[in-house]
């Protein structure tokens, strides 16, 4: 086999994977949605982006574009592992921060939360699309890094992005096996 033809193999079989990926979490947040919002969306097809459409059209004329949230795996591991550990120390009775003029790691990790939310809800802003109907962003973050606090704290005062195209924006993320939405916009 030639090696053109094994690189285009191998092309294939990742953006099927991907495409395959993509509507099974677009599948997820319809079933969160519909469940929050007792509509009953469903998945008609994943969308052609050499046309630019959205990643998933769905019933009723709703499109919805995926945006998959990615971290490097060593420094979010390290960040989050951080934070996990000075929430367990201020909520043990007897710990004395010795350090108090540094600044609350809890809240340097939100603010990376946030820059990196706002960043991509911005990327997507800056696209075109071809749809008919109403278009939802989707992020989806699946690693299970993000926790309810910084979720929360990114509502009330991390948003600074813009939005111009899409109805709604939602947050999707993975906590214990089970995905929980939240709407952005």
């Amino acid at each position: 086999m030639s090696p053109k033809k094994l690189i285009k193999e191998i092309k294939f079989e990742v953006d099927r994977d991907y495409e395959q990926s993509e509507k099974e979490i677009c599948k997820t947040f319809l079933k969160e949605y519909n469940k929050k919002n007792k509509e009953d969306f469903r998945f008609v097809r994943s969308g052609d982006p050499n046309i630019y459409e959205p990643t998933c059209i769905c019933t009723d004329n709703l499109n919805i574009e995926i945006a998959p949230v990615y971290y490097n795996q060593e420094e979010a591991k390290a960040t989050w592992g951080l934070v996990k550990l000075m929430k367990k120390r201020e909520k043990e009775k007897n710990f004395n921060r010795k350090n108090k003029e540094k600044k609350d790691y809890l809240t340097n990790a939100n603010l990376l939360f946030c820059d990196s939310l706002n960043e991509r809800i911005n990327s997507k802003n800056n696209k075109q699309y071809n749809y008919i109907g109403k278009l939802f962003l989707v992020i989806e973050e699946s690693m299970g890094l993000t926790e309810k606090e910084s979720v929360e704290y990114f509502i009330k005062q991390g948003k600074n992005f813009s939005n111009n195209i899409f109805e709604e924006i939602w947050l999707m993320v993975q906590s214990a096996g089970h995905y929980k939405i939240y709407r952005l916009t």
